[in-house]
């Protein structure tokens, strides 16, 4: 997942990941039981880098694993060079029906996929208390119905069985008590798509957007949809500020405040989807 630091205050990550499906397969696992686990060294996995972003688990699997969806190095790959990488992927880890996982050579991993902060995390749930430690085992390519990404793969351990946890690296520190309120308020929301001269979702404004209301809400940290975009912007008395604007079309339809403050407020770690498809992309 690419990591953004927007105006060292937020941090966005965008990746893709296909519909969460509850419907488990009952088909033979074809897991290999001798798994090389890629080196952890500072150059591959660099421990100066820190990582934030969901972590997610196989729903078709018990294991205690997880895994993150990873950008390539190269900003643009057309998709004959990304079935070219495709076709790189050496052995067979697990098939089902609808899935196949399968492992990405250690010596080539490097080469095309960002990799730094990711060589240990700490496992957040959805309340912010820390939950299990991971360790990097390597990189797959996981094939799926809607969206086929490659994946860094993490043994953990203690199983994870809900969806929305999130993962941090290099932090050994403790998590902050923020004081904030939030807010679904409509009116603030249309307000501000108005100031941005944007049009509200074709869903209307229902959970379209979220407001963080500081010091006595003299500062409002907003995080809104319109019709084809993500915005987040910070009011600050009367002053008005565009802090971020997704370059593609993207909702958010997901948000995980972390307990982490850059200049007074907090990170934001998000989840986008492609308006009017099943596409859900990671943010955060």
């Amino acid at each position: 997942m690419r990591t953004f630091l927007i105006l060292t205050i937020l941090l966005l990550t965008f990746g893709c990941s296909n519909k969460d499906n509850s419907k488990r397969s009952n088909s033979d696992s074809l897991q290999t039981n001798n798994i090389d686990t890629l080196k952890t060294n500072k150059y591959l996995l660099n421990e100066n880098i820190q990582y934030i972003g969901f972590i997610d688990k196989f729903y078709f699997s018990k294991d205690n694993e997880a895994y993150v969806e990873l950008y390539f190095i190269k900003d643009q790959t057309n998709a004959d060079e990304y079935e070219r990488i495709v076709k790189l992927a050496d052995s067979l880890i697990y098939e089902d029906n609808e899935n196949s996982r399968h492992k990405f050579p250690d010596n080539l991993s490097q080469k095309y996929f960002d990799l730094r902060g990711l060589s240990k995390l700490k496992i957040y749930d959805r309340n912010n208390k820390l939950f299990c430690n991971a360790d990097f085992v390597r990189v797959e390519y996981l094939n799926q119905t809607i969206s086929s990404p490659f994946i860094a793969v993490f043994k953990t351990d203690k199983l994870i069985k809900e969806d929305g946890y999130y993962g941090i690296s290099s932090f050994s520190g403790m998590l902050e008590q923020l004081s904030y309120k939030v807010s679904k308020d409509t009116i603030m929301t249309q307000n501000i798509l108005t100031k941005l001269n944007e049009l509200r979702p074709y869903y209307g404004l229902e959970n379209n957007g979220t407001h963080l209301s500081f010091s006595d809400n003299d500062t409002i940290l907003s995080i809104i949809n319109s019709e084809n975009f993500a915005f987040v912007t910070l009011t600050i008395n009367k002053d008005f500020k565009v802090l971020y604007k997704s370059t593609d079309f993207e909702n958010i339809n997901e948000i995980r405040i972390i307990p982490l403050t850059k200049n007074g407020l907090p990170y934001i770690l998000t989840r986008n989807v492609k308006p009017d498809t099943d596409v859900i992309c990671v943010s955060s």
